[in-house]
């Protein structure tokens, strides 16, 4: 059995970026209709990371209209795999910014959310765990 595999984003400034992966599209009780795999905090403290039970994106108030895009599947087998192997193999964002707003290093791009959903997509998508 296959799931299919989404990137959301969710209003913020700039937008907050998850993957989603849809179980149980169908489920009565909507919070296990699917997984959240993503990074929480801020860049003053750093992140970490969240994975969680989710309701499909389009649910939650602050979801960002047609934001919701299929980028592939992933085998029912390869959850633990996917988790292990790539949301726990990229670190989360560490703290980057001082409470003045500056930058611990301004010769490095800001490293958020986005950043992260990236390179988890990269590396599920080279390990062959996530397919077109």
């Amino acid at each position: 059995m296959c799931y299919n595999v989404y990137t959301a984003e969710y209003a913020g400034h700039p937008n907050h970026v998850a993957i989603y992966i849809e179980i149980e599209p169908d489920a009565v009780d909507i919070i296990d209709r699917g997984r959240l795999y993503h990074v929480t905090g801020n860049l003053l403290q750093g992140m970490t990371y969240d994975p969680r039970d989710s309701k499909d994106p389009q649910e939650s108030a602050s979801f960002v209209p047609d934001t919701k895009i299929k980028i592939g599947t992933i085998a029912q087998g390869d959850l633990a795999r996917f988790e292990t192997e790539c949301c726990r193999a990229v670190p989360p964002p560490p703290a980057q910014l001082t409470l003045a707003n500056k930058r611990f290093d301004p010769s490095k791009p800001l490293y958020r959310c986005g950043e992260w959903v990236e390179d988890v997509k990269k590396l599920a998508f080279e390990k062959g765990i996530f397919k077109r």
